[in-house]
């Protein structure tokens, strides 16, 4: 009788103490017990592994059966007193953490589609490193693809301001080669500075611009289809010139081996040329004195550096310059 008002008042259960606080009650230890190292072993959202500071403790009671069961709060209330570590890949350049995903192959994968057309100079120095941590990563695939974007594009841009500077150096070098080359021929030739002024028609003819003549009138030359028609100065790229005497522009612009070449009419059937101009400051129509600057010596068309070829003609035939200039 007496076992029988325990059956039908009490129920088996048991009590569970965690650092001696009591939780309260669960019906089956196994299945508590199952469940909570099921929670531990889990590697579930990157989960490396997990830590508990204590186990609970299990003592079996018959309680009141109007006493309920707390099973899953109980096992949740244990489950806030453990510590997750979370294992990411982090990509890295030179270094440095760039972003985090959350296997090594999405790492793999996402620096493959970085790299898929870029420059082979273009080294953005990716790599993959194992990161552990005690938060769970929030950023997506995506971020980190957008992130590596802005990397690439970043070092595709230093990486063309670099090639351009040095194509500029090289130019630059090459001028200046050209230049002293140039200036080595005019001084094998021993010719002295051209300085100077001479008339023509009763007229009075002024020097364009100082230099050394560097290629003569008459002159044959492997460049040309012809003899030379005019007379060559060379002298620094960009220094400016004038006109021989008074005149009208009757032409300025490109003209096939000349270059950029202006063109002076001073009346009488009187003509002079000045090209491979590398600027021009005139216009057709415009008159222009004898002391006006016109335009800068350069290098255009058929050329091989800086200098100004002056051309007199008198009524459409070039005439050698140096029977008037440069004597």
């Amino acid at each position: 009788m007496i076992l029988g008002i325990v059956v039908i008042k009490y129920k088996p259960s048991y009590e569970v103490d965690l650092s001696g606080e009591k939780l309260g009650y669960i019906d089956n230890k196994d299945v508590m017990v199952a469940k909570l190292d099921k929670y531990m072993n889990s590697n579930e959202n990157n989960v490396a592994f997990r830590e508990i500071p204590e186990y609970p403790s299990y003592s079996f009671k018959f309680i009141n059966r109007g006493i309920k069961e707390n099973n899953e709060e109980i096992i949740n209330y244990i489950k806030n007193t453990t510590t997750s570590t979370y294992k990411y890949y982090a990509i890295i350049s030179d270094g440095e953490e760039k972003a985090v995903v959350n296997s090594n192959i999405e790492a793999e994968t996402i620096i493959n589609e970085i790299k898929n057309g870029l420059n082979p100079e273009i080294d953005l120095k990716l790599g993959i490193v194992e990161k552990y941590v005690q938060e769970e990563n929030t950023s997506t695939a995506d971020d980190a693809k957008n992130c590596l974007n802005q990397l690439k594009i970043s070092k595709v841009t230093e990486y063309e301001k670099q090639k351009a500077e040095e194509a500029r150096k090289k130019e630059e070098e090459k001028k200046k080669l050209l230049q002293a080359r140039s200036v080595k021929y005019l001084s094998n030739a021993s010719l002295g500075t051209s300085t100077g002024s001479g008339n023509i028609s009763g007229r009075v003819l002024n020097t364009p611009v100082g230099g050394m003549i560097s290629s003569r009138f008459g002159e044959r030359s492997s460049r040309r289809s012809s003899v030379h028609t005019g007379l060559d100065i060379a002298t620094s790229l960009g220094t400016g010139f004038r006109p021989i005497m008074d005149g009208t522009v009757v032409f300025a612009g490109y003209s096939g081996s000349y270059g950029n070449i202006i063109k002076i009419d001073h009346g009488d059937g009187i003509q002079s040329w000045y090209a491979h101009c590398s600027a021009i400051y005139v216009g057709v129509g415009q008159s222009v004195s004898a002391g006006t600057t016109i335009g800068a010596v350069g290098s255009t068309g058929n050329s091989t550096g800086p200098h100004l070829h002056l051309e007199i003609r008198i009524n459409g035939t070039p005439v050698n310059p140096q029977n008037y200039l440069y004597r």
